[in-house]
C-alpha cells in the first residue's frame, strides 16, 4: 500500500498536478504546511537583507583619490519612494486583472514582485558594477555608462529576472497553464524591478540637485526623471520581460524536447536584444531621434496588447471545447461550459454571491476546479500529461459536485443579486413621526350605490 501511495506521489510529480491535501488536518496545520507561504516569508527575510545592503552601498559617503562622493541621504531615497510607487501599483493592477481565467494566489504575486524588485536589483547592482570594471570604464559610477548600459547590464538583469520564471516553469509548471498567467507573474516580476530602479534613479537626481546651488528646487529637476520613467518610458521593463515569458510557455505547452529548450532560451534572446536596443536608443540618440524610436515601442506596446487579448478571446475557448469533453462523458452540467468560459459570466456569478458571503468561497473554489480541470484535460489531449491526470480530475469533479449545493453555479439559473435590507434602530424609529395611512380610493361601504 505505503508503495502504491509513493508511486501516485511520483506520477504526479512528474506530471506537475499538484499533491493531494490531507484533508484530516486542521485548516491551520495545512495553512503551515503549505510551502509558498514559508518560500514568501524566506524571500521576505533574504529580501530585507539585499535591501540594507544596497542601503548601505548607496547612503555612506564614499572616500576617492579624487576626493569625497557624497552618497545619498534618507530624504532623498523617501522622496523618490513617493514618486515611484503610483507607477508600480498602477501596472501591478494591470496585470493581476490580465490574469482572469485562473488567477495565482497572493503569494505567488508577493514573490514575483520580492524577486523582481529585491533579488534582481541586488545581483544586478553587483554583477554591472563588475562589469562596467572589466570594460574599462572610468568614474565614480560603473554601472551608469553608456557601454556597461548597452552591453552588459541587459543581459545581467533580464537574467536575474527571467530567473524567477524559469524555477516556477521547472518546480510548479502546473501553475503556468496560459500565456496570460506566463506574462502576469512576468509582468509583476519586471515591475518589482522598475520600482526599486527607479528609486535609486530618481534618489540619485534628487541628491545631485539638493547638493548643487545652481539648482534652486531639486525636487522639480527630479520631477522631469519621474516624468520620464515613471510615464513615458514606463513600459520598458514589463515589455522586455514579457517577451521571455511568451517563450517559457511555449516551451511547457509543446512535446518536443527541443522546442522546450530553444523556445525559453529564443524568448530570452529577443528580452535582452530588445533591452539592448532600447538602453542604446536612449544613451547615443538626440532627443528628436529618441522621440521617433518611442513611438515605434509604443507600437510594439500596442501588438504586445493586441496579441494578449487574442490569447484571452483563445483561453475562452479553450476551457469551453475541453469542459465539452466532461459534459460528453456526462460528469458535468450541460451549461457549465458556456458559463465557465466566459468573463461576463463569472463575474456575474461572483457578484451574486458576494451579497451572500456563506457561499462566495464555495463558488469562487468551483470557479478554479472548472479553470484547473479544463487545462488538465487540456494537457491530456496533448500527451504533455499521462494516466495521473485521470485521478486528479476525478478529484476535482468531486469537489465540484460536493459545491455545488452552496455554490453560485451554472445550474443557478435566474439568480439574482439578494440586495441586503437595512432597518433604523428602534430609538430613531421611535423619535420619527407615525406614519399617516395612505387614505383609500375604495368607496366606502356604508354609502354604497343603490343597486
Amino acid at each position: 500500500m505505503a508503495t502504491t501511495v509513493k508511486l501516485e506521489r511520483r506520477a504526479r510529480v512528474l506530471n506537475g498536478i499538484p499533491r493531494k491535501p490531507d484533508l484530516s488536518k486542521p485548516p491551520a496545520i495545512r495553512l503551515l504546511k503549505n510551502p509558498w507561504i514559508w518560500g514568501t516569508i524566506i524571500l521576505a527575510l533574504v529580501s530585507f537583507i539585499g535591501l540594507w545592503d544596497m542601503y548601505a552601498m548607496l547612503h555612506p559617503d564614499v572616500v576617492t583619490e579624487e576626493g569625497i562622493i557624497p552618497g545619498i541621504q534618507n530624504q532623498s531615497f523617501i522622496l523618490a519612494a513617493k514618486y515611484a510607487w503610483p507607477t508600480a501599483a498602477i501596472y501591478v493592477a494591470l496585470f493581476v486583472l490580465l490574469d482572469r481565467f485562473r488567477r495565482q494566489n497572493i503569494w505567488m504575486y508577493l514573490m514575483a514582485f520580492l524577486w523582481g524588485g529585491v533579488m534582481s536589483t541586488w545581483f544586478s547592482i553587483y554583477v554591472n558594477t563588475w562589469m562596467g570594471q572589466m570594460l574599462g570604464v572610468t568614474g565614480n559610477d560603473p554601472t551608469t555608462s553608456s557601454r556597461s548600459a548597452i552591453f552588459s547590464a541587459p543581459f545581467v538583469e533580464e537574467a536575474a529576472k527571467c530567473t524567477f520564471l524559469f524555477a516556477l516553469a521547472i518546480l510548479a509548471r502546473y501553475r503556468i497553464v496560459s500565456t496570460l498567467q506566463a506574462v502576469s507573474l512576468a509582468g509583476i516580476n519586471a515591475i518589482g524591478f522598475a520600482f526599486v530602479e527607479n528609486i535609486v534613479y530618481y534618489s540619485r537626481a534628487h541628491n545631485y540637485a539638493t547638493l548643487t546651488p545652481q539648482i534652486a528646487d531639486p525636487e522639480a529637476a527630479m520631477a522631469q526623471l519621474v516624468l520620464l520613467r515613471g510615464v513615458y518610458t514606463s513600459f520598458g521593463h514589463p515589455l522586455f520581460t514579457c517577451l521571455a515569458a511568451f517563450g517559457i510557455v511555449v516551451g511547457l505547452r509543446h512535446r518536443a524536447k527541443i522546442v522546450r529548450i530553444c523556445a525559453p532560451l529564443a524568448g530570452f534572446a529577443f528580452a535582452a536584444l530588445g533591452h539592448m536596443a532600447f538602453n542604446g536608443i536612449a544613451s547615443i540618440t538626440t532627443d528628436e531621434q529618441a522621440r521617433m524610436y518611442w513611438f515605434i515601442g509604443l507600437g510594439l506596446v500596442a501588438m504586445i496588447i493586441i496579441t494578449l487579448i487574442g490569447h484571452a478571446i483563445t483561453e475562452g475557448r479553450r476551457i469551453r471545447a475541453r469542459l465539452t469533453d466532461f459534459v460528453r462523458m456526462g460528469w458535468l452540467a450541460d451549461s457549465d461550459p458556456f458559463m465557465y468560459s466566459r468573463t461576463r459570466s463569472r463575474v456575474a456569478m461572483i457578484t451574486i454571491a458576494l451579497f451572500q458571503p456563506r457561499r462566495l468561497p464555495a463558488t469562487l473554489k468551483v470557479m478554479r476546479h472548472m479553470t484547473e480541470l479544463a487545462y488538465l484535460r487540456d494537457g491530456m489531449t496533448r500527451g504533455l500529461i499521462d494516466e495521473a491526470g485521470y485521478e486528479r480530475s476525478r478529484d476535482l469533479i468531486q469537489e465540484i459536485e460536493a459545491l455545488r449545493p452552496v455554490a453560485v453555479t451554472s445550474s443557478a439559473h435566474g439568480e439574482r443579486i439578494i440586495w441586503p435590507k437595512f432597518s433604523l434602530p428602534k430609538r430613531l424609529r421611535a423619535a420619527l413621526p407615525a406614519r399617516v395611512p395612505a387614505r383609500s380610493s375604495a368607496p366606502n361601504p356604508q354609502w354604497a350605490p343603490p343597486s
